[in-house]
């Protein structure tokens, strides 16, 4: 009986245990290593900047939850989004946002984001701010 009892609470145990949220983990996952800036969109002002895949990186890593910043942009005329550098991001639950959770980064609200295929989209549009597109 003891045995029976032990191996109950065993199993029961680890399947508790095993139970977590993972659901950030998950998110972290999506956009996880390195993205080239292609696109920036949007703003009152109707940007529109393309730029060459590769002359600006961003390296999201999940671990120590930064994104690593590499902006070879030279043109001052083109809406690069951040400077070379390392910045924290995180995913924040909005439920006042179409998608539910936004992406921060340095503690500024970017947007809805999405990954389809090899394409990073982070969007805060809808407030008139602007779409950046990344590629793998």
């Amino acid at each position: 009986m003891k045995k029976t009892i032990f191996i109950s609470l065993f199993f029961l145990s680890t399947f508790l245990l095993s139970c977590s949220n993972d659901n950030n983990m998950s998110r972290n996952d999506s956009v996880s290593g390195r993205w080239k800036l292609v696109n920036v969109t949007g703003t009152f002002g109707g940007i529109n900047d393309n730029f060459t895949p590769g002359l600006i990186t961003w390296d999201f890593n999940p671990i120590t939850q930064t994104v690593t910043v590499v902006n070879n942009n030279t043109n001052t005329n083109l809406w690069d989004v951040l400077e070379t550098g390392v910045y924290n991001y995180q995913f924040v639950n909005n439920p006042d946002s179409p998608c539910g959770e936004n992406v921060e980064i340095d503690g500024s609200v970017f947007g809805c984001y999405s990954v389809v295929n090899d394409s990073l989209v982070i969007d805060q549009s809808i407030a008139d701010g602007f779409a950046i597109t990344l590629k793998r």
